[in-house]
């Protein structure tokens, strides 16, 4: 993990992201950036919480452990999100891993600091807020879906959701393994699926990748379509 300072890479990063009006001159200052590699954990279950973190580039998967090792995958967030805003709010440790499962790049400001200005700021505050209930809208959708829809039906929704709409192609930001923990399911469940889906002639398996070969059957699949990105 590398940290640094760069002003001119934040006026950037706030005027790409609109967050100039979010993050005031207080929080400017005590900003650093922080680049994570793929594997590396920025969040780690149970430890104290020190910075704020606002994802700017890459994508992370939020998960818990069980106490036999099973793996609970919450939610995969790309850029932009918050990570610790739960625990700012609670002021507890942190509750989950975040891993980063891409080189991400974070902007982090110090928790004493979000406490200090972000959260006198109303604006801040709302920003904050919308964040919240958009991944909590997200969680009860994979949570309902997990529990409503056979697997089948849950992977063909996955499939379509990352389709390229011209190459019928899906190509997922993350492995089959840390799908089948999205999904709930042992790693070899979701093969056993895949080579089903293949079996029917409704899929076509490119190593890392999905060919979609009969669309419109898959979309007469029942599921609850939502937004897993």
């Amino acid at each position: 993990m590398k940290r640094y300072k760069d002003n001119l890479r934040l006026s950037n990063y706030l005027e790409k992201f609109t967050l100039r009006e979010i993050i005031d001159e207080n929080l400017e200052l005590s900003h650093e950036f922080f680049q994570f590699k793929k594997g590396d954990l920025i969040c780690v279950l149970g430890e104290k919480i020190e910075h704020f973190y606002i994802l700017l580039e890459g994508n992370v998967k939020v998960f818990t452990v069980s106490a036999d090792g099973k793996i609970l995958c919450l939610r995969i967030f790309d850029s932009i999100t918050n990570l610790g805003d739960i625990e700012l709010f609670t002021e507890t440790r942190y509750r989950c891993h975040v891993e980063a499962l891409s080189d991400c790049l974070c902007i982090a400001f110090p928790i004493d600091k979000i406490k200090n200005y972000g959260l006198n700021n109303s604006i801040f505050l709302k920003y904050l807020c919308i964040d919240l209930c958009n991944k909590f809208d997200a969680i009860s959708s994979i949570s309902s879906n997990n529990i409503l829809y056979p697997l089948k039906n849950r992977l063909v929704g996955y499939i379509l959701e990352y389709m390229n709409k011209t190459s019928k192609i899906a190509e997922f930001p993350f492995s089959y393994k840390e799908l089948s923990e999205i999904l709930g399911v042992s790693y070899r469940h979701l093969s056993r699926c895949i080579n089903e889906l293949e079996a029917q002639g409704l899929i076509k398996k490119m190593g890392t990748k999905i060919k979609v070969l009969k669309e419109n059957e898959m979309k007469s699949f029942e599921f609850d379509s939502y937004p897993h990105k």
